[in-house]
Formats: C-alpha cells, structure tokens, sequence
C-alpha cells in the first residue's frame, strides 16, 4: 500500500519565488558594481559589446511589460488568491513576466561590467524597479 494516498503535492509559492529571484537579481547587480570598479576601467577598445548589451536589456524590459504583462490573466472578483495562483493559465506566463524582467537586469548589469557607462546604470535601475514592481500583487489585484 503505497503511503501517498491522500497527500497533496506542493504548490508554488509565486510570492516567495519572486522574493529570492529578486534577492538574487539585486545581489548579482551590486557584485557585478564591485567587480567592474575593482577592475578599473577598460582598455581602450570599442564600447559596441557594451552599448548593444544595454539596448538589449531594454528591449527584453520593454517586451516584458508592454507584450508579456497584458498576457498574464487577471484574478476575476470573488476568486481567493490561492485560486487565482493554482490557475495553470497564470503561472506559467507570470513567471515568464518575471524571467525576462530578470534577465534585463542580469544583461544590463553585464553591460555595465563592460563598460561602466551611465546608460548601463540606467538600464539597471530600470530592470530591477520595473522587476520589484511588477510582483505578485500587481497580478493579484483586481
């Protein structure tokens, strides 16, 4: 007899998830800054990689909040919170919101490795205010 019967199988915690992957975004941006001002400036050579690094990270900023965020269906009236996130049509394309908004900051701060310019400093800001926003309860809300 097998000892699963009756037992439910864990559910994402969308709120957690988003807490640690934004811990980790912030972490890696703040050690990507010290690791480009240990290094110093860099060698005399194109910024092209830099520059097109940053207008990649904005265009994945712009996509996730202008095509992606829309996507992600809203919670109707009366329906619990937990309803809404056990919704096999939400989470995949929440988390894909929150993916690419990730992957904007992780982009933009390796631009900024490369180049220590501001653009790159606003490209992170960017990613990681638009990431911080756009949490759980942005989608939760009705």
């Amino acid at each position: 007899m097998s000892s699963d019967v009756g037992t439910r199988t864990p559910q994402a915690n969308p709120a957690l998830l988003h807490k640690f992957m934004g811990i980790g975004l912030v972490i890696l941006v703040i050690a990507m800054i010290i690791a480009r001002h240990s290094v110093g400036d860099s060698p005399a050579g194109s910024q092209l990689p830099a520059y097109a690094i940053a207008g990649v990270s904005a265009v994945m900023l712009g996509a996730a909040l202008m095509l992606l965020k829309p996507l992600v269906p809203k919670r109707h009236a009366g329906q619990t919170v937990a309803a809404y996130w056990s919704n096999p049509a939400v989470v995949p394309k929440a988390l894909l919101v929150w993916f690419i908004l990730e992957g904007a900051g992780v982009l933009a701060s390796i631009s900024y490795f490369l180049g220590g310019g501001p653009y790159a400093l606003v490209a992170i800001a960017a990613a990681v205010v638009a990431y911080w926003i756009n949490g759980p309860a942005v989608f939760e809300n009705l």
